[in-house]
């Protein structure tokens, strides 16, 4: 539980520099992160309730899985628009997730955590990455990457989800134990968590400040 306590705090600290910094921004895409960010704060709430009380929760997390995918194809479109029209590639990318998950929910219901879904979404999310950093790089416009909000939100969800593909590949090899009953996966779970949760944090604070200089 101290770990998982670990995990939650780190989430409500960015969910509460999400509101301070994002809850007024006049751009869509960064208004609604301190309202995804309140819905992870109480999925992982509600899972650790059903977990003490020796309850099935993989249902619950097999449904914030549609969130997951549609908040970070959602905020790979908003980055991606300012380069090209990435409404093909995102919405093709958000279908096949979809229909992953759909498949997988009937084959195999909603009591056995949907893996696939993740593996496919992650393996996309990276791909979304990586060629948003290569028209960035292509950008001839002077950019500060420091302070550039989006390139440190994209930059949280490659290291997360790029880490996320490498341990579901690996599961096996990952399943080792190193703390009594906590396996490496975990381990590295909970550093990609950080990792994630850190760097968004950092995104929100560089939006403020690029916010205040337009105004």
């Amino acid at each position: 539980m101290g770990i998982l306590d670990s995990i939650t705090a780190i989430e409500i600290l960015c969910f509460l520099f999400a509101v301070i910094f994002l809850i007024r921004d006049q751009i869509y895409f960064w208004k609604t992160a301190p309202f995804y960010l309140l819905l992870v704060c109480t999925t992982e709430f509600y899972g650790s309730y059903l977990a003490s009380s020796r309850t099935n929760n993989l249902w619950l997390y097999n449904i914030f899985i549609l969130f997951e995918a549609a908040f970070i194809c959602y905020g790979m479109y908003f980055c991606l628009k300012k380069y090209i029209n990435p409404k093909p590639i995102i919405f093709t990318g958000f279908s096949i997730i979809y229909v992953v998950y759909l498949i997988f929910v009937f084959v195999y219901g909603w009591e056995k955590f949907n893996s696939l879904t993740v593996t496919v979404m992650s393996v996309i999310f990276v791909f979304y990455s990586l060629y948003y950093y290569y028209l960035l790089l292509k950008d001839e416009n002077f950019i500060e990457i420091k302070y550039h909000p989006e390139f440190w939100w994209v930059a949280g969800v490659i290291f997360f989800y790029f880490g996320s593909t490498i341990s579901n590949l690996l599961y096996d090899v990952f399943q080792i134990k190193i703390i009594e009953h906590l396996s490496l996966r975990y381990l590295i779970f909970i550093f990609l968590n950080f990792i994630l949760y850190t760097i968004w944090t950092y995104s929100f604070i560089c939006r403020a400040k690029q916010r205040k200089l337009q105004s």
